[in-house]
C-alpha cells in the first residue's frame, strides 16, 4: 500500500444533505471528494450511500474532519480502492 493511493470512505448521508457536505469539504482544499454512489437498487438505504475519496496518508485526517462537522454521518465501511479493470 502506497501513501497516495485511494481511500474510500463510506458515509451513511440523507439525500437533502450530500450537497451541505460537499460544500463543507470544499473548504477543505485537496482533503478530498464526495461522490455518489451510483446504484440500480431505489432502496432508500442506496439513495443515503456517499463515498468520501481520500488518500491512505490521509484517512485520519479526514476521519478527523469528518467527526469536527456540526453534523454526524456515519462511516459505513472503508477500503483501498482497486483498479481491477
Amino acid at each position: 500500500m502506497n501513501d497516495y493511493d485511494v481511500w474510500v470512505i463510506e458515509l451513511d448521508v440523507p439525500p437533502s444533505r450530500a450537497l451541505i457536505l460537499q460544500a463543507w469539504l470544499l473548504g477543505e482544499d485537496g482533503l478530498g471528494v464526495i461522490r455518489c454512489f451510483a446504484s440500480k437498487s431505489d432502496t432508500d438505504a442506496e439513495k443515503r450511500k456517499q463515498q468520501f475519496w481520500t488518500t491512505v496518508c490521509q484517512r485520519e485526517d479526514a476521519l478527523d474532519w469528518l467527526k469536527q462537522l456540526p453534523e454526524f454521518f456515519a462511516v459505513t465501511g472503508e477500503w483501498l480502492w482497486r483498479d481491477d479493470g
